[in-house]
């Protein structure tokens, strides 16, 4: 494959990083504005602080994307739309989004907004990035879990560029898959506000320890092998690192680019140097998933701090050309890396009495930039010794031609429009389960459910078939030709669902999608679902709300699955062991089941299941009319009580888990 050279491409979450990461040589930024963005921890910049940091980024070429990668309801909508119009016009260069329903509405109403799809989307094959291609996207950011063999062949098969994370922290959750944070203590990281708890001590397997709590990922020693995939993006994390951070690794990957080189040893002490949870991991990469674990100590705390950022040390170089002539209006122009802009004086200039200055003078006063991001390069001065034209006359123009610069392209941020909201779909309640083995399948929940979803590889007769909600691209044909003939299928992404319909099998749009607004329900519906599985995260009165072309369904039995891991937690390095997972137990002694998933990979369930048989009424009035219940840790006599206790009506007993009134 032909070696291509790619953006790197920097976080900011505050200005002074955005400062380090153009000092440090950034061919682009992504920062968040102060709403709907998934680190609301960082600083983030108000409005006019984005206007401003757009601006500076102008000045130096470097292109800005901003974040509005959180989940958004119905009413978060019609507030996102107009900032993102405002930022648009301001000059953001793209947005970085993870709600389908927002990146619809933005497709709508903004003429030429570009969209970049977010690792929160769990896009992570070619079919995906087909259909985010379909919704408008020119850009997908794929998972950190994806192998380099995986990576390159996405990235030859893909019909839009492909960008990588290369360096900075790890979920342990396959993105855009973790409701931990927003089950165990109310506050979502689908909305920005992840509280962290991977990185909290759990026993797990009789041991106690950090089982959760990846070590950061750093790429720096495969720069070669990943120049030769053809990624278009290499990203940084780091929206809540500080400036030094952002400057220290940014400097160090701008290096290895420029060089087309793999890191030495004193690179990497530099950029352990500047944040490192017990040292690095490339596991993913390399599809080795050994010693991936790693927690910040207090020696690396107090021992590795980065060089202190004195702030923004360079200008960006304006080439500057003044042209001179009797009869014609005085000319300057202005280059900067982003644009060239040539602004004139009001009227042609007249034969003056005096010499205009000379061209020391000139280029003198041409250079008092002040406190623009610009310094002057190269003076080119033009004149025909006569015209009547002064130095102050030079200041105006001057002045004309950094505001010029400075100033956001002419766009169009669209008309204000009411978004269309489909109208609901009504049809009797429709009972769907998903078991995990066929033991656990009774004659009596045989006779209750009207859909049984099995994962694969299981199968049995009559049953739909629960797609894995990660495999790669390699996997695909082995996979779809195991689900010919399915009655149906249970979808998890994008791609999956388009290859569904493409196949002719009526497929289902799970909670993974992580369906927050009407908007996301009609783009999934377009795309081939025939039914949308609700977040879990939504209240009742947000579901009744969320109208659908398409029927609602939602959870009302079982555990919820609070992560995805592509690693495996229970065996170091496991490859399909088949152990059958365990349990993992927080400090307050809460146990969460942990059952394989394809492949190496893990899913952890909540410690107590969603349960609403006593308040079935209350769910129907909140428009939802596919009820599901997700059996993991219950043998067959418990999926028969439970269904009964369905069938009654009956209290739960015991813990449980409400869907929000």
């Amino acid at each position: 494959m032909k070696q291509h050279f790619p953006e790197l491409l920097a976080p900011a979450g505050n200005i002074a990083s955005l400062e380090a990461a153009i000092d440090a040589g950034a061919n682009a930024v992504y920062f968040g504005a102060d709403a709907f963005n998934a680190r609301m921890r960082a600083d983030n910049f108000g409005e006019v602080e984005a206007q401003q940091a757009l601006s500076l980024c102008r000045a130096f070429g470097v292109q800005a994307y901003i974040t509005l990668n959180t989940r958004l309801t119905d009413r978060q909508l019609g507030e996102a739309l107009p900032l993102a119009r405002r930022l648009w016009e301001a000059g953001a260069d793209a947005f970085i989004i993870a709600d389908a329903g927002l990146a619809a509405l933005l497709r709508e109403q903004i003429p030429g907004v570009q969209l970049h799809a977010s690792t929160q989307m769990s896009a992570h094959t070619e079919f995906d990035a087909d259909a985010l291609a379909k919704m408008g996207f020119s850009r997908m950011v794929c998972p950190r879990e994806l192998s380099g063999a995986s990576l390159a062949r996405l990235c030859s098969r893909s019909p839009i560029p492909i960008e990588m994370f290369i360096h900075g922290a790890h979920c342990v959750s396959f993105s855009g898959q973790c409701l931990m944070s927003a089950v165990m203590g109310g506050r979502s990281g689908n909305q920005g506000s992840c509280a962290q708890p991977c990185r909290l001590p759990y026993t797990l397997g009789g041991k106690n320890g950090y089982p959760l709590s990846l070590r950061d990922l750093c790429l720096a020693e495969h720069i070669p092998e990943i120049l030769e995939t053809g990624i278009a993006s290499l990203k940084i994390e780091g929206r809540q690192k500080s400036a030094e951070y952002v400057y220290t690794v940014v400097s160090v990957y701008r290096s290895l680019l420029d060089g087309k080189r793999a890191a030495n040893p004193d690179e990497l002490a530099r950029l352990e140097a500047a944040f490192s949870r017990s040292g690095f991991t490339d596991g993913y990469f390399r599809g080795n998933y050994k010693n991936m674990l790693g927690v910040r100590t207090l020696k690396e705390f107090h021992d590795t701090q980065p060089p202190a950022y004195g702030g923004l040390s360079r200008r960006a170089i304006l080439d500057m050309t003044l042209r001179i002539q009797t009869g014609t209006p005085a000319a300057l122009t202005a280059a900067s890396p982003e644009k060239t802009v040539t602004v004139y004086t009001d009227a042609p200039l007249i034969k003056g009495d005096v010499p205009p200055p000379d061209a020391d003078a000139a280029r003198k006063n041409a250079g008092r930039l002040g406190n623009t991001p610009f310094t002057l390069g190269s003076f080119t001065y033009e004149s025909d010794g006569k015209a009547l034209f002064t130095l102050s006359m030079l200041n105006r123009l001057r002045r004309m031609a950094v505001e010029a610069l400075l100033s956001p392209p002419a766009r169009e941020g669209g008309q204000t429009q009411k978004a269309e909201i489909p109208s609901p779909m009504k049809e009797e309640p429709t009972y769907s389960a998903s078991f995990l083995s066929p033991g656990q399948i009774t004659p009596l929940a045989r006779a209750f459910f009207n859909e049984i979803y099995l994962p694969y590889p299981a199968r049995m007769q009559d049953t739909g078939i629960e797609l894995p909600p990660f495999f790669p691209g390699e996997k695909s044909e082995e996979i779809w030709e195991a689900v010919a003939g399915a009655p149906y299928v249970l979808v998890h992404t994008p791609g999956q669902l388009t290859e569904a319909a493409r196949r002719g099998i009526p497929a289902r749009a799970s909670l993974r999608f992580n369906v927050y607004n009407g908007k996301t329900a009609a783009s999934l519906a377009g795309a081939g679902a025939d039914c949308v599985y609700l977040s879990p995260e939504l209240t009742l009165p947000q579901m009744r709300d969320l109208q659908s072309p398409v029927p609602k369904g939602a959870v009302v039995y079982g555990r919820l699955p609070l992560m995805l891991t592509i690693r495996c937690a229970v065996s170091d390095g496991c490859h399909s062991c088949g152990k059958g997972g365990g349990t993992l137990q927080d400090r307050r002694g809460a146990a969460f089941p942990v059952t394989c998933a394809h492949g190496c990979g893990n899913i952890i369930w909540n410690s107590v299941p969603v349960y609403m048989a006593d308040r079935l009424d209350a769910v129907r009035r909140a428009g939802i009319t596919r009820m599901h219940f997700m059996f993991t840790t219950e043998d067959a006599a418990a999926c028969d009580r439970i269904i009964r206790a369905y069938q009654e009506g009956a209290a739960p007993e015991g813990a449980i888990y409400r869907m929000k009134k």
